[in-house]
């Protein structure tokens, strides 16, 4: 097999859509020695910010001179960015010796894509010695393939509603889907603000987890933000820092190193080492796409992955607080299964003109039934598929002083950045 006819494998895989639950990946890792077990690793779940909060994470630990492995999803251009050491992505002729030597197990445990990738990921972390991995969930928590680690510690980001179908559609269900990560005696390290969501995990947890809540024990002050990124104070037992400036913009991404702080304390007071500097070059120098990046200044060409309503009222607070235009045009398109009516509530007030779009995916929202949401508010409408079309026309209609806005979904700000760097002829692969 070459590396395409790999990934045409792997994909077959996903074409036949998501697969939650522990039996089959326990049975294959059952069959390969347990690979999870053989390196320390932070588990990560939340609806929104895991992400994010695991790249902060891996980006500080690496620059204390840890040999990190990040595992994340999904992907934006390529499905190796999901698997990486010391942010290199896993090299192709990796993938193809996994599926090559474990085709026949995965076919005999009839693993999922999702499967794959994450037993992909423990294989390949375990084989390059790696110091400490960092494991974001896919989805939930309690069927993620992640939630067969035993880690350091566990982490939940910001909770919201989000693949109620799938989840439960109030706010306890999914509190449990995620909060059932927990693990007898490892503690969880609780980055969310509601009191109610934080009874919840109380109610979980039954005092067998231990929780600890990032707002109590990491006090954050004299932040600044701006659209270069965010200056703060931070504080915490084993450390004070100040004026330490976290390249990621906004608000919600000062929530995330908050936590990310927590686990920086939690960790240096288990003996891990990691020093002021350490903390201050992984913040200014992590790297995570589309999540407010700033492509270029005149006009603005803004790519956020916001991708349900929470994502989507933390750019609205961004777009009203960091940046300066003259008009705002959003590029929207949306997954079906998503709150699209919610998320369009959001932006309308704020566009100028509205191009709406389908990402590309199997599960997107045709761009006809945003349509007949959004025509009522007086405003420029267009519906236009294609998404390089309608990229460049939300481009053509900005001026010098106008932002333009392409959020929606990862699958359609995936493909934006790829039209972007295929256009300032960047090298998409590494």
């Amino acid at each position: 097999m070459d590396y395409n006819e790999t990934t045409s494998y792997l994909f077959s895989k996903h074409a036949k859509g998501m697969k939650l639950g522990l039996d089959n990946i326990q049975s294959f890792l059952d069959g390969i020695n347990h690979p999870e077990q053989g390196f320390p690793s932070i588990h990560i779940a939340g609806t929104n910010g895991k992400g994010s909060t695991a790249a902060i994470l891996e980006s500080i630990l690496r620059e204390a001179g840890y040999k990190t492995g990040l595992y994340t999803s999904p992907h934006l251009m390529d499905m190796r960015e999901r698997i990486q050491i010391s942010g290199q992505w896993i090299p192709p002729e990796k993938v193809i010796h996994y599926i090559q030597y474990f085709k026949p197990d995965i076919e005999a445990t009839n693993l999922s894509f999702f499967e794959i990738l994450t037993a992909m990921s423990f294989l390949y972390f375990l084989e390059n010695k790696t110091d400490i991995a960092i494991l974001e969930t896919g989805l939930g928590g309690r069927l993620d393939a992640t939630n067969v680690v035993l880690p350091l510690f566990s982490m939940i980001t910001k909770i919201g509603l989000d693949h109620t179908r799938i989840l439960g559609k109030t706010l306890k269900s999914i509190t449990y889907e995620k909060g059932s990560i927990f693990k007898f005696n490892i503690p969880c390290l609780i980055g969310v603000n509601s009191n109610k969501v934080k009874t919840y995990f109380q109610e979980l947890a039954r005092e067998r987890t231990p929780l600890i809540y990032c707002q109590k024990q990491v006090h954050i002050y004299n932040t600044r933000l701006t659209d270069q990124g965010s200056w703060f104070d931070a504080e915490a037992e084993y450390f004070s820092y100040q004026n330490l400036y976290l390249r990621l913009l906004g608000h919600h991404q000062v929530q995330n190193c908050q936590l990310v702080l927590l686990a920086v304390n939690e960790l240096m007071k288990r003996g891990w080492m990691i020093s002021e500097r350490s903390v201050r070059e992984g913040l200014k120098k992590v790297q995570w796409p589309t999540r407010l990046e700033l492509l270029s200044e005149q006009p603005k060409l803004l790519l956020d992955s916001a991708h349900n309503p929470l994502g989507i009222k933390s750019l609205v607070k961004a777009l009203k607080t960091l940046f300066d235009y003259d008009r705002l045009i959003f590029l929207f398109g949306v997954l079906q299964d998503k709150d699209y009516r919610k998320m369009i509530e959001h932006i309308i007030p704020l566009a100028q003109e509205l191009i709406l779009t389908k990402p590309q995916s199997d599960r997107a929202l045709d761009p006809e039934n945003l349509y007949g949401l959004s025509i009522g508010r007086k405003k420029s409408v267009q519906v236009i598929p294609d998404i390089s079309q309608a990229w460049e026309t939300a481009v053509n209609l900005a001026g010098k002083n106008d932002l333009v806005c392409g959020t929606g979904s990862m699958f359609l700000t995936g493909e934006l950045l790829r039209l972007w760097k295929r256009k300032k002829n960047h090298i998409v692969y590494q």
